[in-house]
């Protein structure tokens, strides 16, 4: 049987076409689609970067204005609207510095402080390092400042340090007692607080703000007051506050000039102190107070100066040891206070020191201390001394008499160091306070009293009895010490901050980076939560100051330069576009993008402030979350309170350096210097700042892909200010 089926190959061709072409232009449209997609992700990435970039802009104008000219408790509010993203808080990858000398043809630089491990770098290749010094900052809304009280305290006076201005609302104080809040109030703004210590042991006391604390035991007597501003050159300052007693008191102003003095209690009366006709007498001031209750007392002068406190002047005790005119306690000049008493004279050099004054003077032998009756007769004001060599210049009432005093380090010159030398003499009960200044000291004290022993963990300080004579207190392991003399029953002292000017010697003289530690506990590759904790505890810095002791002239411990160090929060909104990781973010008043491709880029470079002339003052916004701050992918409400504004820095400086850390390090240093290009020096020797005479401005530093920039002022002085603003934020969603 025959089919009558015949096949159509013209047919069966076309259909094999129609398909092929079919499949044809499905692929076709696949491969676009496959190249489009990069395309479309891109373009939505940058509507994403646009437009927050404009929000972070509103955000950095709105923080930079209430930065600058806001009051504490000032705040603003906006409201940042995300695309497709989220919004997050960085606080490990976000951190920038300021660096400034106050000798002149000297440079001061700082490597790796901000790494969150336990050591880092100096560089001064100009003269010999001697020491250096940290200060916590404790920037950041959930790090308190931490004061330990010795068991041997009877009486804790306290009242806020108003920086620039005081704080709104009131400041919260806790008193901790081995790891238990025994107690908590609240220190009402301008008010001050005095704890009867007598019923405790050692405790701790945690302050929300910076305080002026002052100890007191017996009848009190007498104390060198740090400034509400002390000067980062010489440690003088124009503003004091103090927390005085009930009974009678006394303050005793000394300066090298002409001073007006205005004192505020329940009013504000100005005095006038002036120079008498002698040749090397600086200006001394004093001022007496009869108060019913116990008040805290404002002192400005209108020259920087430096101020003691006596408390119940009637008991007539105290000793104090006065820093030279280099703000470190070591040195070869002083303008000494006038006040009755005798001076001791202490040479821990291994030559004799002749010091004089106005109508006398005397030799210091090696490792020996002279004791002088104080004031010298027939001078009007403050005597001036001046030694061919450093000396330690300490004041007491007399021999036998009762007092607090600091005993600074020999290795240092400052605060706390691991080397001190100590000469006791006279009839009282002699007492030696130690106080850990790191994470821990292995100490031996040698002379006329021996021991030894190990402060470290929960042991944080230790109480000795000392022997008539010479006695040595040496760090045989571990970071540093500071030593505090008990005479007698009775003294006065104000007490720093458990993280404030930690003090290492380094005693090296190199054109490279010198290597240094940092008496704090190594964070390094521990998570945020971790860092945090550290933080609040103190047990690693909330941001930095570094003080470079060194060479100048004459003197061997002279304050060479510092470096402020800030670890800022960085908040960023991230989003992806051809590829993941895009990001705009605001840090310290600047807002950055990578985007596109990870290349660095700023949008709004950070605010400074600069002529006329060789001027140049700056603002820096650190700002920090809140412990309930939220983030996410909603539109967030951020809540921008300022808490505190102070002045770092105001004094004249002859090289200052700004840096940023890497990602955006190297292009914030060029998008500083946008104006360079039009320098004919720039262009015919480029990276010769030393031939760049027709540029004022940030100059990038000429080492390859630096992050630092240089202001450059062509060679003349110039007058630095810088402040900070502490910045609370609290970001919450918002809920239609």
């Amino acid at each position: 049987m025959r089919s009558s089926m015949q096949r159509n190959e013209e047919a069966v061709s076309a259909a094999v076409a129609t398909v092929l072409l079919f499949g044809g232009v499905v692929s076709i449209i696949a491969m676009m689609m496959v190249s489009m997609i990069p395309v479309i992700e891109e373009l939505e990435g940058s509507i994403e970067r646009h437009d927050m970039s404009s929000q972070m802009t509103l955000l950095a104008h709105q923080t930079a204005a209430l930065s600058e000219t806001g009051m504490p408790g000032d705040s603003t509010e906006i409201e940042l609207v995300p695309v497709d993203g989220t919004l997050n808080w960085n606080m490990m990858q976000s951190s920038m510095w300021y660096s400034a000398t106050w000798v002149d043809d000297t440079s001061f630089r700082v490597q790796g402080a901000l790494d969150y491990d336990d050591e880092f770098s100096v560089r001064h290749p100009e003269s010999m390092n001697t020491a250096v010094c940290v200060d916590d900052l404790r920037l950041g809304p959930a790090n308190p400042y931490m004061f330990t009280i010795p068991e041997w305290a009877e009486s804790v006076s306290m009242t806020a340090s108003p920086g620039l201005a005081l704080p709104l609302g009131p400041i919260e104080i806790e008193i901790w007692n081995q790891s238990v809040k025994e107690s908590e109030r609240e220190l009402m703004v301008d008010g001050m607080y005095t704890l009867d210590a007598s019923s405790y042991g050692e405790i701790v006391i945690h302050s929300s703000h910076q305080l002026h604390l002052l100890i007191s035991r017996g009848d009190g007597g007498t104390a060198l007051m740090q400034a509400n501003d002390p000067s980062p050159v010489d440690s003088t300052g124009t503003s004091w506050s103090l927390p005085l007693p009930s009974g009678t008191s006394k303050i005793h102003v000394v300066s090298e000039v002409a001073n007006q003095i205005i004192v505020t209690n329940q009013t504000s009366t100005s005095y006038y102190a002036l120079p008498s006709n002698q040749n090397r007498v600086g200006v001394t001031f004093n001022h007496q107070f009869s108060l019913d209750s116990a008040e805290v007392i404002h002192i400005t002068t209108s020259a920087p100066s430096r101020l003691v406190v006596q408390t119940n002047i009637e008991s007539d005790v105290g000793q104090i040891a006065w820093p030279s005119v280099d703000g470190q306690f070591l040195g070869h000049s002083f303008v000494t206070p006038s006040l009755e008493g005798e001076f001791v004279f202490t040479n821990p050099g291994l030559n004799s020191v002749t010091v004089t004054w106005r109508g006398g003077g005397l030799s210091v032998a090696p490792n020996q201390s002279v004791i002088f009756d104080w004031p010298p007769a027939e001078i009007d004001g403050a005597p001036m001394l001046d030694a061919n060599g450093d000396l330690f210049v300490s004041w007491r009432r007399d021999t036998n008499g009762s007092g607090l005093q600091v005993i600074p380090a020999d290795d240092t010159g400052a605060l706390s160091g691991q080397f001190h030398t100590l000469h006791v003499d006279g009839t009282n009960v002699n007492k030696i306070h130690l106080a850990r200044a790191g994470i821990d000291a292995k100490w031996n004290l040698t002379g006329s009293t021996t021991s030894n022993g190990t402060l470290y963990d929960e042991v944080t300080q230790a109480t000795l009895n000392l022997n008539q004579g010479l006695n040595q207190m040496e760090i045989e392991d571990g970071h540093a010490l500071r030593l505090y003399h008990l005479r007698g029953q009775d003294g006065l002292i104000q007490v720093r901050h458990d993280g404030a000017q930690r003090c290492l010697s380094i005693n090296v003289q190199a054109s490279g980076w010198i290597s240094s530690q940092l008496p704090w506990q190594s964070m390094s590759g521990r998570s945020q939560v971790d860092l945090k904790n550290a933080w609040r505890a103190g047990t690693h810095p909330a941001s930095m100051q570094i003080t470079l002791i060194g060479v100048d002239g004459a003197s061997t411990h002279a304050n060479l330069g510092t470096v402020w160090g800030f670890h800022l929060s960085r908040l960023s909104y991230e989003f992806r576009s051809s590829i993941v990781g895009m990001e705009v973010a605001y840090v310290g008043g600047a807002v950055v993008t990578n985007h596109p491709e990870f290349e660095p880029y700023i949008i709004v470079p950070p605010s400074d402030r600069g002529g006329p002339g060789p001027r140049f003052a700056a603002t820096i916004p650190s700002l920090h979350p809140t412990q309930y701050s939220v983030s996410g992918s909603g539109s967030m409400n951020l809540d921008i309170e300022l808490a505190d504004r102070s002045s770092l820095a105001s004094a004249t400086a002859f090289e200052v350096r700004r840096g940023w850390s890497n990602p955006y390090g190297v292009a914030i240093a060029d998008a500083s210097a946008d104006g360079l290009e039009s320098s004919e020096d720039w262009t015919i020797y480029p990276g010769r700042i030393d031939l760049l005479t027709d540029y004022v401005g940030w100059v990038p530093d000429p080492s390859y892909a630096t992050s630092e920039a240089i202001w450059h002022t062509n060679g003349q002085p110039i007058q630095f200010t810088l402040q900070i603003a502490s910045l609370n934020a609290h970001m919450t969603e918002v809920i239609s």
